[in-house]
């Protein structure tokens, strides 16, 4: 959530465009001030994902915070073929992966924005 409309985003959606040309990307970051997301949370973003055909995700300062690594089970537990960034490559992922909790995912976003100046 701390990356979305910095560059480090739009860098990242490039390259989704250049892996996944023939798919539209539905970006949660374009919710973020939906009242329907405030109140459903979490809820929304699967039923975001039971209409896309895959998942892409990247980490965070190595990490993979809470609510990606629930979309990432979710979106597996439903046939959803998921992808991680990692570089300049996609890499096809196949099983759940660990994760961090909320309040960890909290205070890394606190970290990567002291890193980056937000």
């Amino acid at each position: 959530m701390c990356t979305y409309g910095t560059s480090t985003e739009k860098a990242e959606r490039r390259r989704i465009r250049s892996s996944f040309p023939k798919y539209k990307i539905i970006d949660p970051g374009e919710y973020k001030g939906n009242i329907e997301k405030q109140i459903k949370g979490m809820q929304y973003c699967f039923e975001l994902i039971d209409n896309c055909d895959q998942l892409v995700f990247s980490r965070l300062l190595k990490e993979i915070t809470a609510g990606v690594g629930l979309e990432i089970k979710y979106a597996l537990s439903k046939n959803i073929q998921v992808y991680e960034l990692v570089g300049k490559r996609v890499k096809t992922i196949k099983k759940p992966m660990r994760h961090l909790s909320r309040l960890e995912s909290i205070r890394l976003f606190r970290v990567w924005r002291r890193m980056n100046g937000s």
